[in-house]
């Protein structure tokens, strides 16, 4: 029987799957995946295309970043919000609470202080989200009350230091936080990118009927 604390996490998953994660990954291209709204938007780019100063990753491919950020900060590509949060909810799947050999503090689940993977196509960017977003559910519901209410520390970024690397444990709370502040994550970044899908299909839609 799932307990009251995992009842109400899997409460949570699914509006955010249904109406945000599905718009986010349901028929997505790789001109989606791509297509940059502005000249200053943020995206992912191959190390010698790269154009901002600070950015993330350890390979070929890297994530465009600026520390301090400018003001604005930039709107990004749905390929850079992908690397963001593709694969946060399979990360804390590997967390302790969950029953993985990861802690919160480590930084294991951000992606300015571990590594996580950059994605190259639509493709695969939406299976690793769909698939870390199933491992989580199945995770919660394995989870009963006593699993959720564990409290542990989180993570901090230590001042002044470039790249990012974490630093000091921060404040503790439930599992069920750490859970909850992940789905709310995923969601309001699957949110930009349904709504990156909107404008890039209404431009289409604007450039073809100019074109007639």
């Amino acid at each position: 029987m799932t307990g009251k604390r995992a009842g109400t996490l899997l409460e949570m998953m699914h509006p955010i799957e249904h109406f945000t994660l599905a718009r986010a990954w349901e028929g997505l291209t790789d001109d989606e995946f791509f297509w940059e709204p502005f000249t200053t938007t943020w995206s992912i780019r191959r190390q010698d295309q790269c154009r901002t100063p600070n950015p993330f990753g350890a390979g070929e491919w890297v994530a465009d970043f600026a520390i301090p950020e400018p003001a604005p900060v930039p709107m990004t590509t749905i390929a850079w919000l992908y690397w963001h949060i593709g694969s946060m909810p399979g990360r804390l799947c590997d967390i302790d609470f969950l029953g993985g050999t990861r802690t919160m503090a480590s930084g294991w689940t951000s992606p300015y202080l571990t590594h996580h993977p950059i994605f190259t196509s639509a493709a695969e960017a939406v299976t690793a989200l769909r698939d870390g977003w199933q491992r989580l559910r199945e995770a919660i519901e394995r989870a009963d009350d006593d699993q959720l209410e564990v409290t542990t520390a989180g993570y901090t970024y230590a001042a002044g230091v470039l790249p990012l690397v974490v630093g000091p444990p921060g404040p503790a709370h439930t599992a069920t936080h750490f859970i909850a502040a992940t789905l709310t994550e995923v969601g309001h970044h699957g949110t930009q990118i349904g709504a990156l899908r909107d404008v890039y299909a209404w431009r289409r839609s604007a450039a073809a009927d100019t074109a007639t």
